[in-house]
């Protein structure tokens, strides 16, 4: 945390910057060296300074809220007329073919709401856990590599254990959920793996 400038002793929550003859002067003040220096500098009022600054943010802010208006009022469904700005005020499209219509805007706002445009839901039931116990083991296949590589042996002895621990997990599953071949370890990952643990 930076300290006042001036007193040196709270934290400075204000950068003062004064242009006096052409020569700029920055400082980092607290509230207290803040209102002192306040009161040395003639002619301005910094108790409305929060409100200036307020009116610019939102005269800016509506101005480019306009523009994105104008560019959204440009987005119609040819198969049922609806609007993408009617979209906004309801909430649900017209029809299927407003999903093609509207694709731009709507990729953007499932980036903005969701962090993503891909799906990444829950498994299905039937084959969560067969399923989950697969990716981990893949997932832990390549940590040990990983730690293989970087020689890290200690942490790739537990890596294997972790991985035979779910592949027998898995053989102990009921007979719908096979594993996959790949998901053994063939016998020279397991040599190559004891050899180096």
């Amino acid at each position: 945390m930076m300290m006042c400038e001036d007193c040196g002793i709270r934290p400075a929550k204000f950068h003062l910057m004064t242009i006096i003859n052409g020569d700029r002067v920055e400082r980092n003040l607290c509230p207290g060296c803040m209102a002192r220096h306040q009161k040395q500098i003639p002619g301005f009022d910094f108790s409305n300074l929060a409100g200036i600054l307020n009116s610019i943010l939102e005269d800016s802010k509506a101005a480019e809220q306009e523009g994105q208006e104008a560019e959204l009022e440009g987005y119609v469904c040819d198969q049922c007329g609806m609007t993408y700005l009617e979209f906004q005020k309801c909430g649900m499209l017209g029809c299927a073919n407003c999903y093609q219509a509207f694709k731009t805007p709507l990729t953007a706002l499932l980036q903005r709401v969701h962090g993503n445009t891909q799906h990444a839901g829950r498994i299905p039931g039937g084959v969560h856990n067969g399923t989950s116990i697969r990716m981990n083991i893949d997932r832990l296949k390549q940590k040990l590599q990983k730690a293989v590589a970087d020689e890290e042996y200690e942490q790739a002895a537990r890596l294997r254990d972790a991985i035979r621990a779910l592949i027998l997990q898995l053989d102990r599953k009921d007979t719908d959920i096979k594993v996959r071949p790949q998901e053994r370890l063939n016998a020279e990952d397991e040599g190559e793996m004891n050899e180096h643990v």
